[in-house]
This record gives structure tokens, sequence and C-alpha cells, in this order.
């Protein structure tokens, strides 16, 4: 008994934790993108931009998109935060200050 429910717990604590993965990407002007997602409900999308600093180090980032799934709970009538309600999934498409377009031909 006492292990199906450590068990759950351990479940249950994955499932809300979620996860960060990262896809690189060539961009229409031939530079490498990274796209940042962070599933999960107990992240938020600054878990996103926290990734896209890490990988880009000291040089920054440029954000060229930025997308999330909501799951339905309402904003706070007035909020004017875009983050503001709860996101179940959540990503960025980024572009590191380093990266120079390839030149074409």
């Amino acid at each position: 008994m006492r292990s199906t429910v450590l068990l759950l717990g351990l479940v249950s604590t994955a499932s809300l934790s979620g996860c960060v993965t990262v896809n690189d990407m060539y961009l229409a002007d031939g530079s490498i993108g990274h796209k940042i997602t962070c599933d999960g409900r107990g992240r938020s999308i600054d878990t996103c931009f926290e990734k896209a600093a890490e990988l880009c180090g000291a040089h920054g980032f440029e954000t060229v998109t930025r997308e999330g799934l909501s799951t339905g709970r309402s904003i706070e009538k007035g909020s004017t935060d875009p983050n503001s309600g709860a996101f179940s999934t959540r990503n960025i498409l980024v572009r590191c200050n380093d990266q120079r377009p390839m030149p074409r031909y």
C-alpha cells in the first residue's frame, strides 16, 4: 500500500512539473533558431526564457515567436498580463544574437 501511494505521488509530481525541450531548426534567413517548449502546469513562460538565456549565454537572444495553449482558466478581469491564466503548453522560438544569417547567392 505504501509503495502504491509513493508511486502515485511521483507520477503526480512528474505530470505537474512537465519538462523543457529544445529543437534546433533553420529559420527563413538561414540562421539557426531554437524552439523551446515548456509544458506542464508547474512551469511558466519564464522557464522557456531562462532556457533561452542558458542556450545563448552572454550574447542574449531575440524572440521570434511565442505561443501558449490555455487550460481554460479565466484571466482576472482587468489583467493586462499576457502570462496570466494557467497554460498547459508554452513555447518560444528564439535566435541567439551571435547567429548570423547565411549569405544568399
